[in-house]
């Protein structure tokens, strides 16, 4: 929470010196405190990249690892249901050139589910999720084949900090364009985790592009483990309008549950949202507001409940 606290002060002390830039003249050498921020988690990813490589050769170039990428994101959320909560997630990834760049490494904080099928940008921010995963991860990939339409990953790592609860994965990707406006994409993930043993999730995505302006996306996951009861799902449809370069405004319904949950239909919604680049190139705000309908227990009354919320996205490296 402290570590988000920051990051959202950092963020909002950024975009205030963005715009003092704007109305002042600065020497072209000065950076705002968010773009010095940025230069220095890339850096140091590389530089972790170049030590971890380092295992794999003699003699390394540091000038060759500029292979890091990811993304930081804080979303503030208030929830007529849940209350207000400070969400944050932190992926960051490197490819090691000495191991003919099959070997990665991944760093994250977040939601296990999102790390292991590498979906933090698909799935929606809305979607209610177990706070007991929100944690630290790490973890190395292989990367055996990789193509336009294909691709195929292994991987493994410890989750939980020092609870070093270890994790396996196999993960498969297949990317397709169905027509001129249509695009797909299927993924399956086998996974096993100490604590919750093994599962499975299957992840599809459908985008449609509906005229010039108008963009469309279906997505849904359905993950069966020894955790869940049942089948967990979730799914959203999305409907953009861009009505400017990297902005939108847009509505969205989704709906989750698990089969064998006493109520199978757990929380369903919908929501009108904003989605714009800010100030940067590699920074984004997303803003919405709408109505879900939870219901945890048998006992318990659905009903509608508001719900509010921001999501700032940073995204670093390449």
């Amino acid at each position: 929470m402290r570590w988000s606290i920051f990051c959202l002060c950092l963020l909002i002390s950024s975009a205030v010196l963005g715009q003092a830039k704007e109305s002042e003249e600065q020497p072209p050498e000065e950076e705002a405190m968010i773009d010095e921020f940025r230069t220095g988690l890339t850096s140091s990813v590389n530089a972790t990249a170049a030590w971890l490589d380092s295992f794999f050769a003699d003699n390394i170039d540091p000038e060759a690892y500029d292979t890091a990428s990811g993304s930081l994101t804080l979303t503030p959320v208030w929830d007529e249901y849940d209350g207000f909560k400070l969400d944050s997630s932190f992926r960051a990834a490197v490819v090691f050139p000495h191991a003919e760049r099959k070997f990665s490494a991944i760093i994250g904080r977040g939601d296990f589910d999102d790390f292991i099928n590498d979906s933090q940008q698909t799935r929606p921010s809305i979607i209610r999720r177990n706070l007991s995963d929100e944690e630290w991860m790490l973890g190395l990939g292989f990367d055996p084949h990789l193509s336009q339409k294909h691709s195929l990953s292994f991987g493994a790592g410890i989750r939980g900090g020092l609870k070093l609860d270890t994790y396996l994965r196999a993960r498969y990707r297949y990317e397709s364009i169905l027509g001129e406006s249509t695009e797909a994409s299927l993924q399956s993930v086998g996974f096993w985790r100490d604590s919750d043993g093994f599962g499975i999730a299957q992840t599809a995505e459908f985008d449609f592009v509906l005229a010039p302006n108008w963009f469309a996306k279906v997505w849904g996951r359905a993950t069966f483990a020894e955790r869940t009861q049942g089948v967990r799902w979730n799914t959203s449809q999305k409907l953009y309008y861009i009505y400017h370069y990297e902005r939108a405004v847009g509505a969205e319904v989704w709906w989750s549950g698990e089969s064998e949950h006493e109520v199978p239909l757990r929380d369903y919604g919908l929501r009108a949202l904003h989605r714009s680049r800010f100030k940067r190139e590699w920074l984004f705000i997303e803003g919405w507001v709408g109505l879900h309908w939870p219901r945890e227990t048998l006992i318990e009354t659905r009903k509608p409940r508001w719900i509010i919320g921001l999501e700032m996205e940073m995204l670093f490296g390449k």
